[in-house]
């Protein structure tokens, strides 16, 4: 149990490295025990809720979309945090429950948008690797866009680098038959994986998106700025539009325009809302 321990503080480095057992690694099983079992009722308690981050277009200046990010207030534990969870969801296989229940919301929280006459505004949703890799995902999107009665394109489904490379080929497929049914794709946290400029090409993705870690440095490390730059402008000539997360200062925003950033997201103008207040924010 120790070993087994060991290799999981292994792998949670990096891989390709070596841990010995500590006292400490016991008492993260546990409380990572304790959570699983808390997250295995939290659906049927109602303790989890979707907030939606305003994505803002920089040439219009007007919100295009709503990033939908789960969060979960335990009974027992109080706020936790997704970086927290999330990984334990997806260890365990509750992570499938959970993204479909995120999945419903979302679809539903486009129908209101619809209802209110925003029918151009999209809800994006991230999937793991774990739901992408699930047999019923495609056919679980599909039913949940024709129970809320929403157009396919007002939901946009985010990958990371790291979902594709457990299984290129299946992914692919898989994302081939969303853009069929009309839903939008885009590849987030971009420069934080492997970046292959190979897959970048075949996928059908229309939305790249920047990681906030290099939003961070946009302004003190002129290397990073030339990187952003040239992010930009890469994925302008592959036909990609271009969205820049976690930007917080008028700073960043100004740089952002000035290489022609396509749009943003971030506390500059709005942190995550609860679902009446990102309804007010999308019909102001």
């Amino acid at each position: 149990k120790n070993a087994d321990n060991a290799m999981y503080a292994a792998k949670a480095a990096g891989r390709n490295c070596w841990r010995f057992y500590e006292a400490a690694m016991l008492k993260d099983a546990y409380e990572k025990l304790v959570l699983t079992n808390n997250l295995r009722h939290a659906l049927e308690r109602g303790e989890f809720s979707l907030q939606y981050q305003p994505q803002i277009s920089l040439v219009s200046e007007k919100v295009i979309g709503f990033e939908a990010l789960l969060r979960w207030n335990s009974q027992e534990h109080g706020s936790i945090s997704p970086a927290k969870f999330i990984p334990l969801a997806e260890q365990s296989g509750l992570i499938l429950t959970i993204g479909e229940w995120v999945f419903g919301e979302a679809c539903r929280f486009a129908r209101k948008l619809a209802n209110f006459g925003q029918h151009h505004l999209h809800v994006a949703v991230n999937v793991s690797p774990r739901q992408l890799a699930d047999a019923d995902f495609v056919s679980m999107v599909r039913n949940h866009i024709e129970e809320s009665n929403i157009q396919p394109a007002q939901l946009e489904v985010e990958i990371t680098e790291n979902v594709l490379i457990e299984s290129l080929d299946d992914s692919t497929r898989k994302l081939e038959a969303l853009k069929e049914l009309g839903v939008t794709l885009s590849l987030d946290d971009f420069g934080t994986g492997y970046s292959s400029l190979t897959y970048l090409r075949n996928l059908p993705v229309i939305t790249l998106k920047i990681d906030k870690t290099f939003i961070d440095k946009i302004l003190e490390d002129k290397v990073q700025e030339g990187f952003i730059r040239s992010i930009i402008d890469m994925a302008h000539v592959l036909g990609l539009h271009v969205v820049a997360e976690g930007v917080e200062s008028e700073q960043q925003l100004s740089k952002l325009k000035q290489f022609e950033c396509d749009c943003v997201q971030g506390y500059v103008f709005s942190r995550p809302l609860p679902e009446l207040s990102a309804l007010d924010f999308a019909v102001r």
